[in-house]
């Protein structure tokens, strides 16, 4: 909810008092090539609350995520071909302020031409 409020110069506004944000990072995988790939550093304290995929063409693969070395995901997220597939079912969550968040593309088949992997954040401080 915002609140109205006016400058000195007279124009007008709106301000969010809200104190959770949500925001997401995606990491666009151009070859569909197995591997790891850095997605982000975590700017401030955040929860992750959910992992999608996007696979462009190809026959399979899997997505996981990873807080430093641990698994955001219990599972391998499945991904299915020109749709999104998503899991919002995260173990490992939280992260610090400095945490690194990665994304592990295995077992592409059939020569996707590109994978695209979005994790959303959320943190109680603007990142």
């Amino acid at each position: 909810m915002g609140y109205k409020v006016h400058s000195v110069d007279g124009k007008g506004g709106e301000i969010d008092l809200s104190t959770a944000r949500t925001y997401s990072k995606e990491v666009r995988v151009a070859s569909g090539t197995a591997g790891t790939y850095q997605l982000f550093k975590v700017p401030a304290a955040a929860s992750v609350i959910a992992v999608r995929a996007y696979r462009t063409g190809g026959t399979g693969g899997t997505v996981q995520v990873k807080k430093g070395g641990s698994d955001v995901l219990a599972s391998a997220l499945a991904t299915a071909t020109d749709s999104w597939a998503g899991n919002t079912t995260v173990q490992n969550a939280s992260c610090a302020a400095g945490d690194n968040i990665s994304v592990v593309l295995a077992a592409p088949a059939g020569s996707p031409t590109e994978i695209l992997v979005q994790v959303d954040m959320r943190t109680a401080v603007p990142a």
